[in-house]
């Protein structure tokens, strides 16, 4: 019962599209990431013109990635994908581990090329925004064509002696001595062994391969002919789903209290308030390792204990825990905590021992903690910085969010906050003087093209020419006659079909051309020797 056609309803679409892209592409989504600033005033978007005032490269962020990459940005993961817009540009995502393990977007870049001097605008860029606060480990794609011989140095829990010896006995057994790829990946190894990292701060990431989760998941909501505005829109929608996911995670990990099973019920009900689930279905692995330790002995120091253990699995290798009474941790040689932020079982067992039944402070890394975004601390809060203003934002978007969350599965819950919220916010305006208004500042129109079409690193279409290879065919494979095998005719236009009609042959039999005792038609050997060139190997290296 319709009165428009299915054809209408698309040309309504895409007249709705065109008419968002008024001024051009570009401008259409740098006038969208700059009106967001009404919703959230700490909206950033820069980007670079080229010399006909095109687009080249473009970063944006929200206050909310800003604040998130404060309390989370320890740990930056950074990688590109492609495909995702019709100018073919490198979208780059930077991302985090939030308090609950999950996935933090902390900004976007669209690059103009992947030359040096884009990623160094980038990255200085993207650290102007976030206060220049450096992480402390950066992951970012290396080869993906790792051997498999080597996979087991990367995951394996081996000492550096360990390492060493492995890596000799693999590189010996395999007869890589003197491969350069062997060479320059053993070179880098203390930016991708375990037995280097042991000791750093990587929130379990060891690989790229969150990075590539991250890619395949973003990749769901775009596709390679979206204009500027959509890809940045769908962004939008990705940003709003990760951020879902963890409030879900935030509303469990507070209202749920979980099921003690360890034994050492003080010890695992103290953590099970303290650390969010996530991190705490990692604390109470731990804890549960306690019993497979043996105690070996203890020994003083003056007012340090050194305890000795070793599991049940591998007596051999013995760890050392230092506890000292009057220090706020507890040091282990196994260096957990520090690489992951969380006590491992050999002090554990340690405070079995001495009776402890909290983690001590010292041992206690907020951003693990229920609380991480509730920042309360006076000197923070007292302080005028713009990274303290971006702490309270991010304070205050949590417990926004926390909010919503509980007053929209009620209508009478939702009225309470929404005029409590409006009555705040009158309030502040107030204190303020109605500055709000005072802070906008109108910026004159600049005028920025639409980008060109961007040439990423990859293979080369099939049908374009290699260039200075002898054996490629510039048009690709070319179709040859059925009958004879030779190309740039068809059997219906072959030449020998109408000799052999001319000869006397039978119609529907063929005739052999060429030498006779050969045994086959020298055209057929022709056709093979044209397949033979048109067929083409290509191999993608994804550096």
């Amino acid at each position: 019962m319709l009165r428009f056609t299915k054809r209408d309803l698309y040309n309504y679409v895409h007249s709705q599209r065109i008419a968002q892209l008024n001024d051009g592409d570009a401008a259409a989504a740098i006038s969208y990431l700059e009106g967001k600033v009404n919703a959230d005033m700490m909206t950033v978007a820069r980007y670079t013109k080229t010399t006909g005032d095109q687009l080249g490269s473009l970063f944006w962020a929200d206050g909310q990635m800003m604040a998130d990459y404060q309390l989370f940005g320890d740990v930056l993961a950074f990688d590109a994908t492609y495909r995702s817009n019709k100018y073919k540009k490198p979208l780059v995502v930077f991302s985090g581990s939030n308090h609950h393990k999950q996935t933090a977007i902390f900004g976007f870049a669209l690059l103009q090329d992947e030359e040096v001097r884009t990623y160094r605008w980038m990255l200085l860029n993207m650290l102007d925004v976030m206060e220049s606060k450096k992480p402390s480990v950066v992951v970012t794609d290396g080869d993906k064509a790792m051997r498999a011989a080597i996979a087991d140095a990367v995951y394996a829990n081996f000492d550096v002696a360990e390492f060493e010896e492995y890596w000799r006995t693999a590189v010996k057994s395999l007869g890589l001595m003197e491969n350069s790829w062997v060479k320059s990946t053993y070179e880098l190894r203390q930016s991708w062994a375990t037995a280097y990292l042991r000791g750093t701060f990587c929130t379990s990431y060891k690989t790229t391969s969150r990075c590539e989760g991250i890619n395949a998941f973003v990749k769901g909501f775009l596709k390679s002919t979206n204009s500027l505005l959509e890809l940045v829109q769908s962004l939008d929608r990705v940003v709003k789903d990760y951020r879902n996911n963890e409030l879900t995670a935030q509303f469990y990990s507070s209202y749920y209290t979980p099921v003690l099973t360890t034994g050492l019920d003080k010890i695992e009900l103290f953590a099970a308030k303290l650390y969010t689930r996530a991190v705490f279905k990692e604390v109470r692995k731990q804890i549960k390792g306690v019993g497979s330790l043996l105690f070996l002995g203890k020994d003083s120091i003056s007012t340090t204990s050194v305890y000795k253990f070793s599991s049940v699995g591998n007596r051999s290798r013995v760890r050392k825990v230092l506890y000292d009474p009057s220090e706020p941790k507890i040091e282990c040689d196994c260096m957990m905590w520090n690489s992951e932020g969380i006590p491992c079982c050999h002090i554990f067992c340690v405070m079995k021992y001495e009776g402890l039944g909290e983690i001590p402070p010292g041992l206690i890394l907020r951003r693990w903690c229920k609380d991480a975004k509730e920042w309360t601390a006076s000197s923070t809060c007292d302080s005028l910085g713009h990274t303290s203003r971006l702490l309270r934002y991010g304070a205050l978007c949590s417990s926004m969010s926390v909010v919503a969350k509980l007053a929209s599965d009620d209508a009478a819950d939702f009225f309470l906050a929404r005029d409590a919220l409006t009555s705040l916010a009158r309030r502040l305006q107030l204190r303020r003087g109605n500055t709000v208004a005072q802070d906008e500042r109108v910026r004159e129109q600049d005028v920025v093209r639409d980008p060109a079409v961007t040439r990423t690193k990859g293979a080369p279409k099939r049908g374009r020419e290699m260039g200075s290879s002898t054996n490629a065919v510039p048009g690709g494979k070319r179709r040859c006659c059925t009958s004879c095998g030779l190309p740039s005719h068809t059997k219906r236009t072959c030449m020998s079909q109408r000799e052999t009609s001319q000869a006397g042959y039978p119609e529907g039999t063929s005739a052999t051309i060429g030498d006779p005792s050969s045994g086959e038609p020298s055209g057929n050997r022709s056709g093979r020797s044209c397949s033979e060139v048109c067929l083409m190997i290509w191999v993608i290296f994804d550096m």
